[in-house]
């Protein structure tokens, strides 16, 4: 029997999107737990010495006996990366300044208003006769972002250091002053796009260390879910449903 109260500790370790997901991973894990247990025990160089002596110890011993990869070769690795080439592309960077109109997410009609307001200072920057100047200014008196004592500029920016919906359409922006203000959950960007350089493609060999390594991981993993699946199959197990895969096997 896997006591409540164990499952109940076992829970901190499993995040999930329901109470009922995050229990079965627990109680799931505590199963695999017994498992290798048990075959730890039936392990001639181990047995109950060795669970007792270093429970982690006992189980890599026993993974590293009974668990086999296949190790991939050159050609698997280059066939991974012509079928995934478009993942090995360095992230695009873009010089950027912005004035924030700031505003709450809930306060619609402020947004409203902000947003007419965004869309009159792109005019009043386009048609100034000096338009650096003119939006230096704008962003010092309206900007809501510590950014306008360097007249808006945030300076380089790379994918993942801004928030997701205020990224999404900078990097489609083409370089100058962007012709709509870019909504975020902080109010409205009048963005000015002021360089930017698109990714550039890795080569095999500058990528080939870490796809060994990705792959190399990937079967391993595979070969320990298959393992955990020949232990479960053989035992009798009351009270749940094995899923043993790899996306719940090495959560927590």
């Amino acid at each position: 029997m896997i006591d409540r109260t164990a499952i109940a500790q076992e829970l901190q370790y499993h995040p999930a999107e329901s109470k009922e997901d995050a229990v079965f991973l627990a109680t799931q894990a505590l199963v695999v737990k017994e498992l290798l247990r048990l075959a730890v025990l039936d392990e001639p160089c181990l047995g109950e010495a060795a669970w007792l002596d270093d429970e982690e110890k006992a189980i890599s011993a026993l993974i590293d006996t009974n668990v086999q990869a296949t190790i991939p070769d050159m050609a698997t690795c280059e066939r991974y990366y012509k079928q995934n080439i478009t993942d090995f592309m360095t992230d695009p960077i873009t010089t950027v300044r912005h004035i924030l109109l700031a505003c709450l997410p809930e306060d619609g009609d402020e947004r409203l208003t902000l947003k007419k307001t965004a869309y009159q200072f792109i005019e009043q920057i386009k048609n100034n006769s000096n338009p650096n100047a003119e939006f230096i200014q704008l962003a010092r008196q309206h900007s809501a972002c510590p950014s306008k004592e360097q007249g808006g500029e945030l300076g380089i920016i790379s994918k993942g250091q801004t928030v997701p919906e205020f990224e999404k359409s900078l990097f489609k922006l083409e370089t100058g002053l962007a012709s709509s203000p870019i909504e975020s959950r902080y109010g409205f960007h009048i963005v000015e796009i002021l360089d930017k350089e698109a990714g550039i493609q890795m080569t095999y060999e500058q990528v080939s260390p870490a796809i060994h390594n990705k792959l190399s991981q990937q079967a391993f993993h595979q070969s320990l879910c298959d393992y955990l699946f020949t232990l479960a199959n053989d035992a009798v197990i009351e009270g749940i449903e094995m899923t043993l895969e790899q996306d719940n096997i090495f959560r927590g």
